[in-house]
């Protein structure tokens, strides 16, 4: 075959070849390209952040134990200790007790006491046609000082204000009714109804509640003031002397700022 009809038939052939292809090529199935921004504004409004978060979550989620309820928590509750201050109006040592020891410790440790003032001491209680009366260990005016005392932790409920008044009326208790009236009044209480309280039945019922408590001690009142911390007398001699000191080293919950 000469070199020109080769040629032709060369080119003949990839003339075939090429309308072959081009007609195999369109018998193919359309693919539509796909709309990146269509996806993306559906992709968004199918899976919002946070379902997309819950769903990267999922595995830790599954895991983890769910928290206990606030029910099942244990919080180590400490209660306050409670104190009682058994004294006597006119007792020096008392007087001593209350104004350098009692009052001092209570203002830096109120929040884990809880206070009972009980003036009484080394008093004796007689009953005649159901009527009290009181022997007490410094006289008549002792017994009229301890029975507004008695009147006041009766009326006045809040603890802080009424140690402050007993503080203040033991300082000069020699005239019971007008250290009383000063001391009660300038700590916005009515002193009328303190008055009444000690001038009827209601200030001796009081007072021999006070007796009661006293007498019932154990071990018996030897020396007044006696103080009780949940009950037990022990140790009084450095309960009298740092009484802050003892209740820090009582308490049982955590420490206090003050100690």
């Amino acid at each position: 075959m000469g070199g020109g009809r080769l040629i032709r038939f060369m080119i003949l052939v990839l003339v075939v070849v090429l309308v072959w292809k081009v007609w195999d090529y369109s018998a193919l199935p359309v693919v539509e390209t796909p709309n990146f921004k269509t996806s993306v504004r559906d992709s968004q409004t199918e899976v919002t952040p946070a379902k997309a978060n819950q769903i990267q979550n999922d595995g830790i989620l599954n895991i983890l134990p769910a928290p206990d309820k606030p029910e099942d928590i244990e919080v180590e509750v400490n209660p306050p200790m409670n104190v009682a201050v058994y004294y006597e109006a006119l007792c020096p040592d008392s007087r001593h007790f209350v104004m350098k020891q009692l009052t001092p410790a209570y203002k830096k440790l109120k929040d884990i006491i809880e206070l009972h003032l009980v003036p009484y001491g080394k008093a004796s209680t007689l009953e005649k046609n159901g009527k009290f009366t009181f022997d007490c260990q410094h006289g008549p005016v002792e017994c009229q000082a301890n029975m507004v005392h008695a009147c006041v932790t009766n009326i006045v409920k809040d603890q802080t204000k009424q140690l402050s008044i007993v503080h203040c009326m033991i300082d000069k208790n020699m005239q019971p009714l007008v250290a009383g009236q000063k001391c009660v009044e300038s700590h916005k209480e009515r002193w009328v109804d303190v008055e009444n309280c000690v001038n009827s039945d209601q200030g001796a019922s009081i007072l021999k509640h006070m007796g009661d408590m006293t007498h019932n001690l154990k071990p018996k009142v030897s020396f007044i003031p006696t103080i009780t911390i949940d009950g037990s007398q022990d140790d009084q001699k450095h309960v009298l002397q740092d009484f802050h000191k003892v209740l820090c080293r009582r308490f049982k919950g955590p420490k206090q700022p003050s100690c």
